[in-house]
Formats: C-alpha cells, structure tokens, sequence
C-alpha cells in the first residue's frame, strides 16, 4: 500500500501536469517526512489531521511572509501543498469506501 515515487502523465499532451521543480519540492518534503515517521506513517492519519497540518503551515507561511513571525527557514507554502495531497491521496486512493466516489 505504498506511495507511488512517480507521476503517470499522458506523453501525447503537450502541457505538464506540474513542472518538474514543483514534483522535485515535494518528494523532498516527503522523503524528509519519511526520515522523520518512517513507515508511510501518514497514511494512517485521518484525513482532518492533514488538513489540520496544512492549516497550520499557511498559517506559518502567513505570519513569515507578513513579518509576524521570524523566517525558520521551512518551506511551509510546500509542507502545506504536500498535506492536501496526502489528504486527497488517503481520499480518492486507499479509502476503500471512497474508491467509486
């Protein structure tokens, strides 16, 4: 039940599904996730915790971006994009009851 490490994108398009630096982002925000809870532990979060998360790093975002908040030097705005994803993923690919939906 692991988490593909590629994106399938129809060759015959002429417009990218996402620009590669973005895919590069984002397995570098997952592969951090996993030195951290090893075990694709997100995929036994719920689906709330996820959002719950994203929340808080726009949030983050926000206040560094607005200077209420000293820069800690994470990528918040990509931490954020990263747990919509795994939100959408637990959704739409291994929530069985989901699954036709």
């Amino acid at each position: 039940m692991g988490m593909q490490k590629t994106i399938n994108i129809d060759v015959s398009s002429f417009t990218p599904l996402w620009p590669y630096k973005v895919v590069q982002v984002i397995e570098q925000v997952m592969q951090e996730g996993e030195a951290k809870h090893p075990d694709e532990q997100w995929l036994n979060e719920d689906i709330i915790h996820h959002i719950h998360c994203a929340n808080n790093h726009l949030s983050a975002w926000k206040q560094i971006r607005v200077g209420t908040a000293p820069d800690d030097g994470e990528d918040h705005l990509a931490h954020a994009f990263t747990r919509l994803m795994m939100a959408v993923a637990i959704k739409n690919v291994y929530m069985k009851e989901d699954a036709d939906a």
